[in-house]
């Protein structure tokens, strides 16, 4: 995890942490060393705010890349989703960032219920005039075991992995390992973009929705 701010000191030991301060620190960390995640402060140096998010993102298209800042903006929220970024969040003690990490990770997107739904709701505007070019064709969602496409539908109404797991009397973790295989099979990099995909994949597969903070 390469990170911009100080916070070795208290890291878990599951974490190699690689801090840096400048851009040109950043890039080489990016392109070199291809981190799992970036923790960035929107006001990092020569970032130039939420439009540098897509940039840094070009560097390791692999890496999740989690946003810091001092003021919570919900448009601002909103424009460093619509850039890649997988997470957003105002000032937090290390406990919670490490759990942001964590989730990032493991493919959820952390971020406000509200500013999901308005990017899901931004997505199913653009779909009902252009071509719904994420859909999931019949071939695709086959791919899928009928529990996964359980909790695709589930995922689509909005609920996180504990809200999917009670209602299917399984574990967190069991949920975690199925979406997991999901994104795998469907191509989808995290919950967000699979729910995307999911609104506009046809009646007979079901579809889905949108992820948050757990």
């Amino acid at each position: 995890m390469a990170r911009t701010q100080n916070m070795s000191r208290s890291a878990p030991s599951r974490f190699k942490i690689e801090e840096v301060s400048q851009m040109s620190g950043l890039i080489e960390a990016m392109v070199n060393h291809i981190p799992n995640v970036v923790v960035l402060p929107i006001d990092f140096p020569g970032l130039g705010g939420a439009r540098g998010i897509r940039d840094v993102r070009r560097l390791s298209p692999a890496t999740k890349i989690v946003v810091l800042t001092q003021t919570v903006n919900p448009s601002e929220e909103l424009e460093v989703l619509r850039r890649g970024a997988k997470g957003y969040s105002g000032p937090v003690g290390t406990d919670l960032l490490f759990k942001m990490v964590d989730k990032v990770q493991e493919g959820e997107v952390w971020a406000g219920r509200k500013t999901i739904g308005a990017l899901l709701d931004e997505y199913q505007t653009a779909s009902d005039v252009t071509p719904r070019e994420h859909a999931f064709s019949p071939q695709e969602l086959e791919r899928l075991t009928s529990r996964e496409r359980q909790i695709l539908r589930l995922l689509s109404d909005g609920m996180s992995n504990k809200e999917i797991a009670n209602a299917l009397s399984v574990s967190v973790s069991t949920i975690k390992a199925h979406l997991t295989k999901v994104f795998r099979k469907l191509g989808q990099p995290d919950r967000v973009r699979l729910a995307l995909a999911a609104i506009g994949a046809p009646p007979g597969g079901e579809s889905e929705r949108s992820p948050q903070k757990s």
